[in-house]
Order: C-alpha cells, then sequence, then structure tokens
C-alpha cells in the first residue's frame, strides 16, 4: 500500500536538488504533488514527470503561497503535506554583508518558511490534520565561515517548528523539520566553487565517508510525511550522515 496514497503536497523549491528528490518520492508513494518554484523550467518538468502539477511561486511572497494552496484545493480537494524546502546562497564576512543580500537571504530561507505555513494552516486545520516539513540544516545548530544568513535562517526554521508544533498539535497537524549534513546537490557544488576544502575533504568528515543524495532526505520527508511518524512533531531531525556525530580531535582513523 502507498505510504502517501490519496493524500496531497506541495513542495517549495521542487524543481532541483533536494525538492525534485522529495517530489519525486511523494508521487511514488501516492501523492498528487503540486511543485512550487521561481524556476519555471525546471518546475515544470520536475511535475511532468510524477503527472503533479507547477506553480510559479516566489516563496517571498505570501500571495503566491496561498495561490499554491489555493490550487491545490481547487485540483485534488485539499492539502495533506507542506513542504517547505526553498532556499538560496549568499553571504561573506558579516562586517561585509551587503543589507539587500541578508534580506534576500532571509526572505526566502526564513520568511517563506513562515509564509508557507501561515498559507497551509487552514487548509491542514481544514483537512482534519497533516504535516509540515521543513528543511533546515546541521547549519542551524553551528555557526559557519561566511555563512551567517543561511546559518541565521536555519536556526530560526527549528524553533519556528516547534512553536507550530505546540500551537496546531490539538488540531492534528504536525511541524517538523530536517537537519541535513553535505548533500549532493547545485547549491552545493556552488558552496564548492568557493571553499577552499575539496568535494574529497568534504565528503571525508561524515562518519559515513561520503557526501549524502537528494533520495536520502527525501526518504527522510517522506517518513515524516506520512502517518508512521505520528508520534513525532516539534522535532528537528539530524540527517547527516554521522557530519556532526563527533569532533574527531585526536585524528584518530575510523576503523
Amino acid at each position: 500500500m502507498a505510504r502517501l496514497g490519496g493524500k496531497v503536497a506541495i513542495v517549495t523549491g521542487g524543481a532541483s536538488g533536494i525538492g525534485a528528490a522529495i517530489v519525486r518520492r511523494f508521487s511514488a508513494e501516492g501523492a498528487a504533488v503540486v511543485v512550487a518554484d521561481l524556476n519555471e523550467e525546471g518546475g515544470a518538468r520536475v511535475a511532468s514527470e510524477v503527472g503533479g502539477t507547477f506553480v510559479r511561486t516566489d516563496v517571498g511572497v505570501l500571495a503566491d503561497l496561498e495561490a499554491a494552496v489555493a490550487r491545490a484545493v481547487e485540483r485534488h480537494g485539499g492539502l495533506d503535506v507542506m513542504v517547505n524546502n526553498a532556499a538560496m546562497t549568499g553571504g561573506g564576512y558579516v562586517s561585509e554583508i551587503e543589507p539587500e543580500v541578508w534580506d534576500a537571504s532571509l526572505r526566502v530561507m526564513l520568511t517563506g518558511v513562515f509564509y508557507g505555513m501561515r498559507a497551509s494552516l487552514p487548509a491542514l486545520v481544514e483537512r482534519g490534520g497533516g504535516s509540515i516539513v521543513s528543511t533546515s540544516s546541521v547549519e542551524g545548530f553551528f555557526g559557519e565561515m561566511m555563512a551567517a544568513p543561511y546559518c541565521t535562517a536555519k536556526a530560526a526554521i527549528v524553533n519556528l517548528t516547534r512553536t507550530v508544533a505546540l500551537e496546531y498539535g490539538r488540531r492534528n497537524v504536525r511541524a517538523n523539520c530536517i537537519c541535513p549534513g553535505a548533500v549532493d546537490t547545485p547549491m552545493l557544488a556552488l558552496m564548492n566553487s568557493v571553499s577552499r576544502k575539496t568535494r574529497e575533504e568534504l565528503a571525508e568528515q561524515h562518519a559515513i565517508g561520503r557526501l549524502l543524495r537528494p533520495e536520502e532526505i527525501a526518504n527522510v520527508a517522506l517518513f515524516l510525511a506520512s502517518d508512521e511518524s505520528s508520534a513525532v512533531t516539534g522535532a528537528a531531525l539530524v540527517a547527516d550522515g554521522g557530519l556532526t556525530c563527533g569532533l574527531n580531535i585526536t585524528g584518530l582513523p575510523a576503523y
């Protein structure tokens, strides 16, 4: 039996990377999926692959997310799962970050998550409950050089998620976030272009000795979206391949 059979989901940032993997995984498990993204070509292509619906969406505009929810309700009769996944890059040393870069980054990665929650909650409550899954990061727990906007937004998502879990738990709405390690996506490739570490060096930092695949994060999202996680809400679920499980102060090799 399909784990999301009969459910309707929206995935922001669904045109590529983790978002596209979530769209494909959800669809394979029986969900009707609305792909919400600014990337019209990529979003339409992914939606077409799974027989889903594409809605051009700027997550920094509340009306766009409300329109995506309205499309899900109109076409499929309701909404069961909201995945807030859209992200962007932008940073620098704090004293050098331009205000417009800071504002744009938080608009997409934090305000966009708030707007996704705000737009979807009435539909989820109307449906009798549902699941909100947001993409945070292990960098929501740690600082990182030249990544203040990203780290700030990802940390804030954790407590925003907890707050929604508290406020709407009695309405059968669960809210959780996923905190991935380094996932092999176009965004990671962009980071690697300015990093002093090679892909191989970054992979070695993970206990499993490799980068994560988008499909592995999609599997976590599937669990949180499905009824199998009915007891899980307010959680920041770390899926990082062991990137943050130790400091390796000794420098000793793995077994």
